[in-house]
């Protein structure tokens, strides 16, 4: 992944630092090399797989949940004795159909992740529990769930345009869903409580804590650029300034105010610093993995 990652970012960040067609068509969805789709394809089988084992051989048979469509199906297949594997697919049915109005091919991304995921918890229903302590569950679900998400957000989002989805992510701009989401994550894991029992309910919001900072981690990878949001009224000065002192990519949201930056890790440090410099009253915060947002429930 690390190969893979640094060879798109490449690409992305050209030494001048300033984007280009070319840069911009490999980074984003252009021709791809049969290599390029093999290790596409290759991950979301993987982060299929560590999302089964989460669920099939940690999560489900401890009465350990998360939050989000996961932790309710396992809910859902606990009280209704249904496999899983069919809860799964029919909690995620509507937001699929909801996705294919708007755009099918975008409905066809989120499609193929959760039919891997569907058939790899089907598989694995059979195998006995990797774990039988509530403990060990929490973390080793948390654990590869989190990851396995990640890896599927990190593919799906390859071929989404940072700037045309701009609007939905930076929390500075405006009240979005991660409320409404927070609260439906509380009501299921104070749901799991009920159902479980209460020392389940705490090992639940371990097991959903620790799923949400592995799922950054699997998003993120070794990737070595990040991609931050800025907010200023000096956006001109801005980057002038960056793109002469600093490798990054630029992308303008289109509102005269707010931009997307990709810049090495190494250099956020500096970028800070440079903002502060030029315009103290400047925002800035990192894109993570809710800019591939149509998965966000799923934890």
């Amino acid at each position: 992944m690390f190969v893979h990652g640094f060879s798109v970012w490449k690409n992305a960040l050209p030494p001048s630092g300033r984007s280009d067609d070319t840069a911009e068509a490999g980074a984003w969805g252009g021709a791809a090399s049969a290599f390029d789709r093999f290790i596409h394809y290759g991950l979301l089988v993987v982060g299929s797989i560590l999302t089964a084992v989460g669920l099939e051989l940690f999560l489900l048979p401890n009465g350990v949940t998360t939050g989000g469509i996961a932790g309710a199906s396992i809910l859902a297949a606990h009280l209704t004795e249904m496999q899983l594997s069919l809860v799964l697919f029919l909690f995620n049915l509507p937001f699929i159909l909801s996705r294919t109005a708007s755009n099918r091919r975008s409905a066809l991304r989120m499609l193929l992740p959760l039919v891997l995921i569907v058939l790899f918890t089907h598989s694995l229903h059979p195998v006995p529990a990797a774990a039988d302590d509530p403990l060990a569950a929490a973390l080793g679900g948390g654990t590869f769930l989190g990851v396995g998400i990640g890896l599927i957000l990190r593919q799906a989002a390859r071929f989404d345009d940072p700037a045309a989805s701009a609007h939905l992510t930076p929390a500075f701009r405006r009240f979005d869903t991660g409320t409404v989401i927070f609260l439906a994550n509380l009501a299921i894991l104070l749901l799991a409580g009920l159902v479980f029992g209460r020392s389940q309910a705490f090992y639940s919001i371990i097991a959903h804590t620790l799923a949400y900072f592995m799922l950054e981690a699997g998003y993120a990878g070794l990737s070595p650029v990040k991609r931050v949001h800025i907010r200023s009224a000096m956006l001109p000065e801005l980057r002038e300034a960056a793109e002469r002192g600093l490798r990054v990519r630029w992308f303008e949201t289109g509102d005269g105010e707010t931009v997307i930056l990709d810049i090495y890790r190494r250099d956020v440090r500096q970028l800070r610093q440079l903002l502060a410099a030029i315009d103290p009253k400047a925002e800035i915060e990192g894109v993570r993995h809710h800019e591939a947002r149509r998965f966000r429930l799923f934890i």
